[in-house]
C-alpha cells in the first residue's frame, strides 16, 4: 500500500532500513557497492512512500533548469562491447551536444539498464534535474518509455515507434526514413540482376531492424523474386553475430551474390569472415547501413541517416514554446563513393 501522502527523506529511510544514510545515497546513486539485501530493502522503502530524492537545489529555488537528457536503451553495460561502442550512437550524441549548445542548453548523457535505471531517470524529470529528454534504442512496448510518453513532460523518442500513442501529451516520435533507404540499395542490386542478396537483421523489436527487414522482402517480391530464408540471417546488430553468421553461410557453401548488413558495424564483422575465408568481397555489392566514418573509406557503400538532421529536429522541438505531438521522418542518402559527400 502506498504512503505517498507520507513525507520521508534519506534519514528516514535509512532508520526504516536499518542502514545507515551513505548506504541510502548509494542505492540513490545507483553505486554498485551494496549489497542484494540492502537495496531491496531500501527500493522497497523508496516505492512505498514513492520518495523522490532532492538532486537539484537549483530547479527548487526557482531557476529554469535547461538540461536536456539523452537516455540510451543498453541492457548489456556488463559485456566487453555494446551498442554504445557503435559509432551511431557516439554521433549521434554527440550532433545533439552541439546542437542544443546552440541553444543555450546542456545535455545530460545516461543509460538505462533495468528497472532502478527506470526509477532514477523519472525521478530526474520529477525533481527537476532535466527539463526534457530524448530516448534512443528502446525496444517496442516499452513500459517505462511508455509512461514518459504518457507523461507532461517534453519527450523524443528515436526508433520506436511508427504511430502515436493516444495518449501522448508533448512527444515527437523522430524516426529514420529506414524503409526508403532499405527500398534504395534493394533497387540497386536488383537492377543489376543479383537475386541472391543475403540480409544481415537488426534487432526486431526496434523499428529500425523491423523496417530494413520489410523493405528487404517487399523489394524481392515486387521483382517476384522467391525469398529464401537461408539468405536472412538474425545477427540482432551485433559485430560478433553478423562474424558468426557470415563463416556459417561460407561453410555451408549457401550461394549469395550480394549483401545487405543493416548497420555499418555488422558489416565489419561480415567482412572480416570474408577475408577469412579468402573471398574476394571487392567484386561482391556490398551495402551497409548509419554511414560511420571508416566504411566508405574502405571501399564499401552504405546509407546515411541524416543524424544531424534528427538531432536538430529533436532539439527544436524540446526548446519550442510551444510542442504539439506528431511523428516525423528524416532523409537517407546513398554513400556510394566520398563524392556523395559533398553533393546535395
Amino acid at each position: 500500500m502506498k504512503k505517498e501522502n507520507l513525507k520521508i527523506d534519506s534519514t528516514e529511510i535509512a532508520k526504516l532500513a536499518g542502514v545507515s544514510r551513505s548506504t541510502v545515497s548509494r542505492v540513490l546513486n545507483n553505486h554498485p557497492n551494496v549489497s542484494a539485501r540492502n537495496r531491496q530493502k531500501i527500493l522497497k522503502i523508496i516505492d512505498e512512500y514513492n520518495y523522490i530524492p532532492n538532486l537539484n537545489a537549483q530547479t527548487l529555488a526557482g531557476k529554469k533548469n535547461s538540461v536536456i537528457g539523452v537516455f540510451i536503451y543498453e541492457p548489456n553495460m556488463r559485456l566487453e562491447t555494446t551498442a554504445m561502442d557503435t559509432a551511431y550512437f557516439m554521433d549521434f550524441t554527440d550532433t545533439v551536444v552541439k546542437e542544443a549548445f546552440l541553444e543555450n542548453h546542456q545535455i545530460l548523457v545516461d543509460y538505462v539498464k533495468d528497472f532502478n535505471d527506470e526509477k532514477r531517470i523519472e525521478a530526474f524529470f520529477k525533481n527537476g534535474n532535466v527539463s526534457s529528454g530524448i530516448f534512443i534504442g528502446f525496444l517496442r512496448d516499452n513500459l517505462f518509455l511508455e509512461r514518459m510518453i504518457k507523461s507532461e513532460y517534453r519527450v523524443v523518442v528515436v526508433d520506436y515507434a511508427k504511430e502515436i500513442n493516444n495518449m501522448a501529451q508533448k512527444t515527437l516520435y523522430i524516426n529514420t526514413d529506414d524503409y526508403g533507404g532499405v527500398s534504395s540499395i534493394m533497387e540497386k542490386i536488383l537492377e543489376k540482376n543479383l537475386k541472391r542478396p543475403l540480409i544481415f537483421l537488426g534487432d526486431l523489436n526496434k523499428l529500425s531492424g523491423f523496417e530494413r527487414k520489410r523493405a528487404y522482402e517487399d523489394s524481392l517480391k515486387n521483382k517476384k523474386i522467391d525469398i529464401d530464408k537461408n539468405l536472412i540471417l538474425k545477427s540482432d546488430y551485433c559485430r560478433e553475430n553478423a562474424y558468426s553468421d557470415m563463416v556459417q553461410i561460407l561453410k555451408n557453401d549457401i550461394k549469395f551474390d550480394a549483401i545487405f548488413s543493416s548497420s555499418d558495424n555488422m558489416l565489419f564483422g561480415i567482412v572480416k569472415a570474408l577475408k577469412e575465408f579468402e573471398v574476394d568481397y571487392q567484386k561482391l555489392e556490398i551495402w551497409g547501413f548509419d554511414n560511420l566514418k571508416y566504411t566508405v573509406p574502405m571501399g564499401f557503400k552504405t546509407v546515411s541517416p541524416m543524424l544531424k538532421e534528427t538531432a536538430k529536429k529533436s532539439i527544436k522541438f524540446l526548446v519550442s514554446e510551444f510542442v504539439e505531438t506528431r511523428v516525423e521522418y528524416t532523409k537517407t542518402k546513398l554513400i556510394e563513393s566520398m563524392i556523395d559527400y559533398f553533393e546535395d
